[in-house]
């Protein structure tokens, strides 16, 4: 197992002009971390100043410092009600495709979608549908670049592991594979909560990448659930995961998703 970091730990210290994508390389350079995950220009431009040559830069900068390309991550959301939205999702996630491999990324993080009850505009059965007719759709392009689209457990559309177990099945696709954040079963987001350990039994064999983060009870908030927390400090069982990455020799990034400072 190989730690990594995502820029949203430090989106608000990029945001104000403090570091800029080569500094935030060398950030986690300094910190001994493997290696850095990255975000897509388009969904996430706080992060680049010139996309067309930094994309082209940025795994050089990262061999510079001694790392590895851990992850390149889209803001996408499937779940739009309208043709052209949903053809607008898509066409973000091919950006984001195109980008992940000039700049070397084995994978690329993706979204299904927003459930209606989380800020979206469908609801599950229609919501699920535009999720797979995405997929379909991307999935050509990510076995022509070689980058494999690693879903994540965010916005319930999927939410729970068998949502995401079921979508695996469908394409049955070595182009398809898990984005897996443990504290996400947990979020404020979730119609019903899931024990993550259960459900990494239920995903292990697929996990291609995991994030690190934890939440605690609510406290500045009450109408939520959870609110972030340092990690150990909340609900996330996290020396058991880690735990059972290392039984099951998990040789992939863990990348630390901090975000209390956002």
């Amino acid at each position: 197992m190989k730690l990594s970091c995502t820029p949203i730990s430090l989106a608000r210290t990029i945001r104000q002009g403090e570091m800029d994508l080569r500094g935030f390389i060398r950030f986690c350079a300094e910190q001994n971390l493997d290696g850095i995950d990255l975000l897509d220009s388009r969904a996430y431009p706080w992060l680049w100043k010139d996309p067309a040559r930094e994309t082209l830069q940025a795994a050089q900068w990262a061999r510079e410092e001694g790392l590895e390309m851990a992850a390149y991550a889209c803001g996408n959301n499937f779940a739009k009600a309208e043709d052209a939205a949903f053809r607008a999702e898509v066409a973000l996630v091919e950006n984001a495709l195109e980008e992940a491999a000039r700049c070397e990324a084995p994978l690329l993080r993706i979204f299904g979608g927003y459930h209606l009850q989380t800020g979206g505009e469908l609801g599950y059965a229609a919501g699920m549908e535009r999720v797979l007719q995405g997929l379909e759709a991307c999935l050509p392009l990510a076995e022509k670049h070689g980058v494999i689209l690693a879903l994540e457990n965010h916005g319930r559309l999927p939410g729970h592991s068998c949502e995401i177990a079921a979508m695996l099945a469908r394409f049955q696709s070595p182009w398809l594979k898990v984005t897996f954040d443990p504290a996400n079963f947990l979020a404020n987001n979730m119609d019903e909560i899931e024990d993550p350990l259960r459900a990494y039994e239920r995903l292990h064999r697929d996990i291609v990448h995991v994030h690190v983060k934890d939440f605690g009870p609510a406290k500045l908030d009450l109408t939520r659930r959870v609110e972030p927390c340092l990690p150990g400090e909340g609900h996330m069982p996290l020396r058991q995961f880690a735990a059972l990455l290392e039984e099951d020799r998990y040789a992939g990034f863990c990348s630390l998703e901090y975000e209390v400072g956002r």
